[in-house]
């Protein structure tokens, strides 16, 4: 086994110190760089199996500097540590540089060594199931024993390499995370409205028994429907009034924003028409946006995550009014079914809330995505 080494890049000297004392007892090569073009030296003399940068740096940012390692050493599995959290360098990281990990500062010691081990792990993995494949092709017509012995092993060190997958599966569900929390932060109202209507959409959905990988994709738009709002002004968002025409107006934008900002991320591309449409009113009307689509013309979780939306909003505080009562929610929705809602998921919706009641919207509940995918 070859030495398992792991280059930090940081600006900060004492982020650096912290890092390697840290790391002091752990058995890998600890190297550190605080300029990105340094790094890159270092990894041209010394092979390093995983990278983590912090994002802002003088000479080059952590997103163009993984874009580099991603060019020059594609095995190696890159990270991003940071304690900036803005939309357009998590969606850079994930895009550029095709980070295994988004970690924020201050890191918590137990769990940025637990994700080293499993950043090695991956590699290791990786770079055998490489060796594997070419040794069984080299000796494919040679060695038929030891072809059938390597063909095992083959298959175990796939199924190990799936079960790195869903590990990684479940950094990018963090990050999802993450964001729609950082989102809902900008105003303490909204704290954790993100992955409510997320919850209430995926039960919907799932009343309605749609397919497994559609309540996936429900769950995730719900999770980042309003990821569009990091681009309207902090004004409008936290104003503790209602809205004038001109503010409204300006908040309309952000399921297109959303939707922009979304594009460019390969694995959340099949979520973006949701997320733009989850403000179009069934009916087709003018009070639908941004573009007035009718119907089957609004994808299926745009409509579910609409009347989830509308759920979370009526049932929580706002600086203007407190939460109203669930009989408030029942009225609304039999009065929009078929004009602003879907009368299939008001109908799906209303059959949730009179077998549970309360306990349908309660707000600490959250969706166990894993466990759902794996059943």
């Amino acid at each position: 086994m070859n030495e398992h080494v792991v280059l930090f890049v940081d600006d900060e000297p004492n982020i650096l110190r912290a890092i390697q004392r840290l790391l002091r007892g752990e058995p890998w090569r600890v190297l550190t760089a605080s300029d990105p073009n340094e790094a890159l030296d270092i990894m041209r003399r010394t092979p390093a199996q995983v990278v983590v940068t912090d994002q802002r740096m003088p000479a080059m940012s952590g997103v163009d500097f993984l874009s580099k390692v991603r060019e020059q050493h594609g095995d190696v599995i890159r990270m991003m540590l940071t304690g900036y959290t803005e939309m357009t360098i998590a969606v850079d990281a994930i895009n550029k540089g095709e980070i295994y990990r988004l970690i924020t500062k201050p890191w918590n010691d137990d769990e940025l060594r637990a994700t080293l081990r499993q950043a090695f792990d991956h590699h290791d993995l990786k770079s055998e199931i490489k060796r594997l494949n070419t040794v069984s092709r080299e000796q494919n017509f040679k060695l038929q024993d030891m072809n059938r012995n390597l063909e095992g092993k083959v298959r175990e060190r796939t199924k190990q390499l799936a079960q790195k997958n869903q590990e990684l599966s479940t950094a990018y569900i963090q990050t999802i995370r993450a964001l729609a929390e950082a989102i809902d932060a900008k105003d303490h109202y909204t704290r954790g409205h993100s992955e409510r209507v997320a919850v209430y959409a995926s039960r919907i959905a799932r009343h309605m028994n749609m397919r497994k990988e559609l309540i996936e994709r429900v769950y995730f738009a719900g999770l980042l429907h309003d990821v569009g709002k990091i681009g309207i002004p902090d004004a409008i968002i936290t104003k503790p009034a209602r809205l004038n025409n001109e503010e409204y107006e300006e908040i309309k934008k952000h399921p297109e924003i959303g939707a922009r900002i979304l594009e460019p991320v390969e694995f959340l591309k099949h979520i973006v028409p949701c997320v733009r449409h989850h403000h179009e009113w069934f009916d087709g009307s003018d009070s639908g946006y941004p573009l007035r689509l009718a119907a089957d013309q609004i994808p299926q979780p745009s409509r579910i995550i609409l009347v989830a939306d509308t759920m979370e909003a009526m049932t929580s505080d706002r600086p203007y009014r407190n939460a109203l009562p669930l009989e408030a929610v029942v009225r609304e929705l039999h009065k929009y079914s078929g004009s602003q809602f879907d009368p299939k998921v008001v109908e799906a919706c209303l059959a949730l809330l009179e077998d549970e009641g309360e306990t349908f919207i309660a707000r600490n509940q959250l969706f166990d995505i894993h466990a759902f995918l794996k059943g």
